[in-house]
């Protein structure tokens, strides 16, 4: 029954990601958006690692169609904490390709620091190409109001 239980859920993740990437292409059909939002919240601490080649590549995608888009991406679950400082010692790959997105291809990236403080880790515990934001969801909520049009991951 577990192996059950675990093969739906996987499944159900691995639809929805498809889905969210492809909501991403499609944005690339559209008229330009004022912003996109993308919000991450997946219980797997190594899944930044796994989504960061096409996710950069899809953002690089949507950039060239909409010359300096602007980009929020948002964590506020179990991943975003690889993106402390205590991660970039572990994950130098993943921290240089957030530090390019954020220095080179006009995306911000936010952490919950709600989320983090519940792992005792504080705001001066992220490197400075990170943004600490007091609520994911109401940092989500912001860029929406924003007009950005919003990505689940």
């Amino acid at each position: 029954m577990t192996k059950l239980i675990h093969i739906i859920f996987f499944t159900v993740l691995l639809s929805s990601n498809a889905h969210a990437f492809t909501e991403l292409s499609e944005l690339l059909t559209q008229k330009r958006p004022p912003g996109v939002v993308i919000e991450i919240t997946s219980g797997d601490p190594l899944y930044l690692k796994k989504i960061m080649p096409d996710l950069k590549k899809d953002i690089k995608n949507l950039q060239k169609k909409f010359t300096n888009l602007p980009v929020a991406i948002v964590s506020h679950a179990r991943e975003s904490l690889i993106l402390s400082n205590d991660g970039s010692s572990k994950h130098k790959k993943l921290h240089n390709q957030i530090k390019d997105l954020s220095d080179n291809m006009n995306t911000t990236i936010h952490v919950c620091g709600t989320y983090a403080s519940w792992f005792n880790i504080s705001e001066s515990e992220f490197p400075e190409y990170i943004n600490v934001s007091p609520a994911g969801p109401v940092q989500v909520d912001d860029y929406v109001d924003l007009g950005y049009i919003h990505i689940e991951l």
